[in-house]
């Protein structure tokens, strides 16, 4: 996890001891092993393996909670929660991130 949230700093310039909890969705197919936050709104989710990965894309996809941005390689994913938790658009740039770290961008909605 530690190269991963290396290179996501790198990027984002993450805070070094953000507020908050990263958001799980719940299924235990698709259970993060671990979980980093980024920015208040921003984190970093490692998943066993790409079936995994696939799982919690689905999962966010189904959330129900408006536009989700996220960036998305081999068994990982950071995933951007800053409209949903406020309302207001954020000014993270996911698709820097996913250019720099040749991942994909995707904003996932209900």
């Amino acid at each position: 996890m530690d190269p991963l949230v290396s290179a996501v700093d790198e990027h984002l310039g993450c805070d070094t001891d953000p507020a908050g909890d990263p958001v799980t969705p719940m299924n235990g197919d698709a259970l993060p092993t671990d979980q980093v936050l980024c920015l208040p709104h921003v984190q970093i989710d490692l998943y066993k393996d790409q079936a995994a990965l696939d799982k919690a894309l689905n999962l966010w996809s189904d959330t129900q909670q408006g536009p989700v941005p996220l960036v998305h390689g081999g068994n990982w994913m950071v995933v951007d929660l800053t409209g949903v938790a406020t309302g207001e658009p954020s000014a993270v740039d996911l698709e820097g991130l996913a250019s720099e770290m040749d991942a994909e961008y995707e904003t996932v909605a209900a």
